[in-house]
Order: structure tokens, then sequence, then C-alpha cells
């Protein structure tokens, strides 16, 4: 790391009475360029670039460059203003969250964006590409901030379950009000350029590139030599206090959009003590506020989740590289074929949607053209972008449109023998190295594939319903699927910007496999109310209990498979009283629970009546469990299984696992998914509670706890490579 001065000399220095001690720099990562620039009316402006590739992470080198460049530029005489600004095409993205494990070294972001907003000349901050987190805090410790077109401005760290912990919740509240800030902060989305300017956190948009926002920075700072900057520094200022009403609103909001969370809930806390608190308290209120977060399991396990997303991408081993995609096939024009389609064409892939059915070729049609024309009406998608992806969208029913097309998913029902016949047609009409993908949800690829002469080039695509809402996609790799075959796929998620997980073959693959041994039936059956079974998922932090997901989905669904097996015992199954008294959940008003016109359900006694029918003929009777009882009957069935798929070779690692049971079934967030909850949980622990329940523990779980590894310890992800690399599929 390297803190250029312009003649080459190294600095060390004291800053607002702060001892900083001597840094070893050539151990630090990122470091702030100093050079010196003349802006137009010839005024000297000093200019600090951020520079820790790719994204300029606030790492310690560089809150050390910062300091002494403010410093050095606070001391020359001929410079008489300051421009910050961002090496590459991001100007900082925020804190480094890599040095959280380790502890942050070196002076803390507080004190150096202080030293920026106390300079008595003016700091403007150049922001081209993204200012996030750290990166939008750093652009309020300056005077002014001017923005290219293409920037992005946001504070998300409510994502990691942690709050702006730099002056955020202070500056932010005091810059453009309490209630936009509260929502500005507890949303965690970004903001455009243009949308950022009309909230007041931008001053200026500049049109053009990086190298023009630099430039009407460098004026701008000029321009306002001799200004006094009292009225720009942030923290002089004090917010108005938007009253109890608006801040009851906005606690209930986030308490309903980011259920079970604890950050929101302390932001809207700290923004409200920047209506009564001078700066300084206000700083103190914030730093005790991320203290008591950063040490909650929430903040653990949403950052653990944040590198988790990032590290399924990656294959081991996997040098191949990925075919082109240009031209998309998608068989079946339903649900899920129409959803497949939309994903595509909104990346900018010609697609060809085949339905052999001519009627429900057009139905599907009229489904994706509404899906948009609703985005339209609601102000989310132009017609203008609209009209761009349906050109890219071609209805075919031969299949013989699919000879110039890269990559191939069939969208039907599941239906093994239909696959097969529709794999086997693709492998006649398809091009060579054509890459030939299934959405099924469970059936073995291995089977599909042998109704191909390329076997190598087949893979299974699942995504989720509906298909372009969902953001996971489980691409199952088969026996013989080849590198080339799972680089394109992965490359496909990626395009499609989905979050892509390579999966093994087997039934349900990850996901579906294991929750399916979630123990709500099994409770259901053995005594407990489908309300109280529900009460205790969703207070564990799932959007929605099994037993109205049950009803959501549709209960005739499984209790019609059953009937028409003659497999069917209403007597003593629940699902099957239900479907033999026509209660099919949402879309007739009645299930486990009744619901209005406005799908809102409420506890049906008619419903709890058949449960507690079905008991009676069983010899059953009602049985109160506590919570914490509930929850390890309901998800630690699923943990066990998650150490299953290790064993078996289903899964790379344990946080693919959390990964897909998170963006496959909402798992809560802030409880990392099934294996970071029972790491959390200490896996001994687990282990006995499992062995409790009357499970067969997984063997690969016993040999952790017997030989005291963790999931992150070597020995165990050696264990699991091993699994991984010599098991490709299980049927």
């Amino acid at each position: 790391c390297v803190f250029r001065h312009q003649q080459g000399t190294w600095f060390n220095t004291l800053a607002l009475s702060l001892f900083i001690p001597t840094h070893s720099r050539a151990n630090m990562k990122g470091s702030v360029s100093y050079e010196k620039t003349t802006a137009s009316d010839g005024t000297c402006v000093a200019i600090l670039t951020l520079t820790n590739p790719p994204v300029n992470a606030l790492s310690e080198g560089e809150r050390v460059g910062l300091q002494d460049g403010i410093t050095r530029a606070s001391a020359e005489e001929d410079v008489k203003a300051v421009v910050l600004t961002g090496a590459g095409n991001a100007f900082c993205a925020g804190a480094d969250i890599s040095e959280f494990a380790g502890g942050v070294k070196g002076p803390n972001l507080p004190v150096v964006f202080g030293m920026l907003e106390a300079s008595s000349k003016p700091v403007v901050a150049a922001i081209d590409g993204v200012a996030l987190g750290g990166g939008c805090e750093v652009s309020l410790g300056c005077h002014y901030r001017l923005a290219s077109t293409r920037a992005i401005v946001g504070l998300p760290e409510v994502n990691l379950g942690i709050l702006p912990g730099a002056g955020g919740t202070q500056r932010m509240p005091r810059l453009i009000g309490v209630e936009a800030a509260i929502d500005f902060m507890c949303s965690g989305t970004p903001l455009s350029a243009d949308k950022a300017v009309k909230l007041g956190v931008f001053d200026q948009v500049v049109q053009g590139d990086k190298a023009a926002v630099l430039k009407a920075a460098v004026d701008f700072a000029a321009s306002k030599v001799g200004s006094d900057m009292g009225p720009r520094r942030i923290g002089s200022r004090t917010a108005k206090h938007p009253g109890k009403e608006a801040i009851e609103k906005r606690r209930k909001q986030f308490a309903k959009s980011r259920p079970g969370q604890n950050a929101p809930q302390v932001i809207i806390s700290c923004a409200e003590a920047a209506t009564d608190r001078s700066f300084a308290e206000g700083m103190k209120y914030e730093a005790q506020g991320i203290g008591g977060l950063m040490k909650d399991s929430q903040a653990k396990a949403m950052q653990y989740m944040f590198f988790a997303e990032r590290e399924c991408a990656k294959i081991p081993g996997l040098k191949e590289k990925p075919v082109p995609l240009n031209h998309i096939g998608v068989v079946g024009a339903g649900l899920m074929g129409g959803g497949i389609a939309m994903c595509c064409i909104e990346a900018g892939m010609k697609v060809t949607l085949l339905d052999v059915d001519e009627k429900n070729l057009e139905r599907g049609l009229s489904v994706i053209k509404k899906n948009y024309q609703r985005s339209v009406e609601r102000g989310s998608k132009t017609q203008a972008k609209v009209d761009q992806f349906l050109s890219l969208l071609q209805p075919s029913t031969k299949y013989e449109s699919f000879a110039n097309c890269d990559l191939v998913v069939e969208a039907v029902y599941e239906n093994m023998d239909l696959k097969k016949k529709i794999f086997a047609t693709l492998d006649k009409v398809c091009k060579p190295g054509c890459i030939l993908a299934s959405n099924t949800s469970f059936l073995n690829i291995d089977e599909i594939a042998s109704a191909t002469s390329r076997p190598q080039d087949v893979i299974g695509c699942h995504f989720f319903s509906p298909a372009n809402v969902m953001q996971l996609l489980e691409n199952v790799r088969g026996s013989k699927t080849s590198d080339r075959t799972i680089a394109t796929a992965m490359a496909f998620g990626k395009k499609i910007k989905k979050i892509t997980c390579l999966v093994g073959n087997c039934d349900g693959f990850i996901a579906n496999r294991v929750m399916a041994v979630s123990g709500g039936m099994k409770l259901l059956h053995e005594g407990v109310l489908p309300t109280d079974i529900d009460a205790a998922a969703e207070d564990y932090g799932m959007k929605m209990g099994p037993m109205r997901m049950m009803d959501l989905v549709g209960l005739d669904l499984r209790g019609r498979i059953n009937a028409q097996a003659g497999k069917a015992d209403p007597a003593k199954n629940v699902v099957d009283a239900m479907y033999a008294a026509e209660r099919y959940g949402q879309k007739n008003g009645k299930g486990f629970y009744k619901y209005d016109e406005k799908r809102n359900c409420s506890r049906d006694p008619e419903g709890d009546a058949i449960v507690e029918k079905v008991w009676k003929n069983s010899g059953v009777s009602r049985k109160s469990l506590s919570q914490a009882e509930l929850v390890d009957a309901l998800y630690l069935p699923v943990v066990n299984e998650g150490f299953k798929c290790l064993e078996e070779g289903i899964a790379i690692r344990p946080s693919d696992i959390d990964v897909c049971l998170h963006f496959g079934y909402n798992w809560p967030r802030y409880r990392g998914g099934p294996m970071q909850w029972a790491t959390a949980e200490g896996l001994a622990n687990v282990l006995a509670r499992i062995e409790k329940l009357g499970l067969k523990p997984s063997e690969l779980l016993k040999e952790t706890v017997q030989k005291g590894w963790t999931l992150n310890s070597k020995d165990f992800q050696k264990r699991v490579a091993q699994a991984w690399s010599g098991r490709w599929s299980k049927l």
C-alpha cells in the first residue's frame, strides 16, 4: 500500500489532538493518493483518491491515507480546496467487512470523517459509481457532494444486521429529514443519482463520466474558496422531530417489512436521537447502537449470508469457460416457462418460447404481457422497455425453431416419460454443444439425460416459482454433466441475475429435499393445532408457517394425487380429510384457515374440527408444546438432512444449503439458514436434541461432534470436499 506524496515522501501525522501510532503501511490494504491540480480559475485544489480495488472499500490503509491527506491539505498554504474521489469505476462501496472478524485497526471512520467536516477549506466529494455504506458516510463528511449520472448511493448496513456506524444515522437525518432518512436507511435500497439529488443527498448531478464529474468538482470546490464552511457541516445542524406518530408509523412499517430484525428499530431510535441531542451525543448513541448490534447473533448470521451468497457461485476445480449465450429456448408456456422466458429477455437474450398446444402458447404469451402491463401501471418499467423485452420473444409450436439455440430449458410438468420424450426430440433438433436443461424440481437428471446421445450437455436448471420473481436457481449436475456445461449453466444464472448454486443429483436436490423433512405434518398428526405450528414457525422468523403455506399452494394438489392413486385415508390423514371436505386453501376460501375476499386468513373452527376428528380416529389427543420444542420439531430435521446432503456429496459447502433455504424457502436471513443456525446453537447441543426427537442423526454430524470440528475447520471442509468430488449421483 502506498500513500503518495507529490515528491515521493512519506507521512505520519497527529490529527485533532488524537495520537495515531506509526503504521506499517506495507501490511495495509488500500491507500489514498494525493495530488494537486489547478481549477479553471487557477485555484490549487488537492485531489484525494481512494484506492482499494475493485470497489475502494474503506480498509485500514484508506483510513490512514484519508487522515494524512486531509491533514496535509489543511497545512499546505497553496492548497485552497479539496476534492475526494475514488479510483476506477467506484467512489467507495463502504467499510471492508472482512475486517470485522479480526478487529478494526488504525483510525476509526467517525474520527476521519470528522476531520473532513472540520476542514476550513471546502471539501467536495466527486462521486462516480457506487457510494454505499461507509462510502456514503464519507461523502456526508464532505461539505458538498457532486455525482455523475451513473452514481448510486445508499446506506445498506441494515442488510448486514447493523446500522450506519460512522455518523450515517446522525448526519443523514440532519441532511434530508428524519422520516426520509429512516426510509433510506431501513430499506437498505440504494438510490440512483437523479433520485438522490431530489432527496437532497447530492448537491448536483453532472452529465458525463468520472472525468466530467471530477473536473466539475474541482471547479466547484474552487468556487467555494473563502466561503464559511460552518453551515455546510452537517454535524452542526439539528434535525426536526417529525412527531411521535410519524416515528411510530415507521416502527410498524419496518417491523412488518423486516419482521424479527433488530437493526431497523435501533436505526429509528438513532435517527430520532438526531433531533434532541448534539452531534457528539448523537454519535455516542449511535456507537452504543452499533456496539449492541455487532454482538447480536443476527448481525453474525446476516454477514455470514452476505459472504455465503458470493461463495456459492464458486465451483472448486472448474476451469472450463462457458459458451456464449445469445439465444435461449424454453419448452412449455405455462407459469414456469413464461417466467423463465421473462428472465431471459430481460437479460437481453433472444428467446424462443415453445408449446406444442397453440392455445396454451397464446395463453402463456397473454400472461407474460399482462405481467408487464402491471409493471408499467406500477411504474416499475416503462412501456418502451417492455416493448424492447417483448421484441426478443418469439413464440413457436415447432421444435425445429430451437436449431440455433445456445441453451434450451424444458419447463413442463413433472412426468419422467414426457421429459425423456422431449429431451430425445431436443437431441435431434438442437445444434451440437447446445446445453439441454431441465427445470425439474425433483426428478433424476441422469435418467432424463439417458434419453439423449449427449448426456455431457444435460444439466438441471431448477427455478423456483414464480421464476421471474424468485431469486434462486439450483443447477443440478448429473453423473456425466461436463465442466463446460456446468460453467455455462452457472454463467446463465449470473446473466439472468439469479443466486445460482450448483447441487448434486438426488430426489429434491437441496432446497426441496431438506424442507420436505420439516416436522410440520408430523406435529399436526401428533396433536398440535395448525395455528400453534404456524405461530411457532413465524415467531422463529418464517414469513409464513407450513400450514398457511399449504393453504397457499393448495391442499387439493396433494389430496387429489392421493385420491387418484387410491391412497387417500380421510379418517387418519388430515390433508385427505381436508380434500374430502372440499377445503382446498386460499383458492376456495377455506383450508386449515378461512379466507376473506382479500385472502386475509383467520382461524376456522370448522377446519380445527376436521383436524380433531382425525386425531380422535387415530387415538391422538391435543398436545401443547413450548416454542422451543415446536421449533426443534420443525427445523432440526432440516438441519439433519442438510448434514446428510453434505455427507452424500449433494452440496459443495454448508453455506450453499443455507443460501438455497433462504432464497428458495425464505428461511429468515437473520438466522443465517439451518446450518448457520445449528452452528449458533452448538453442534453437540443440536445432535443431542436431534436424538431426543427420535431421529437417526447424520453420520457426518456425529463425526463432526465426536472430533470437535466446526463447519469452518479444515478437517470438516476436507471431509465435505471428498464427498463432493467422489459422489456425483445418489440415484
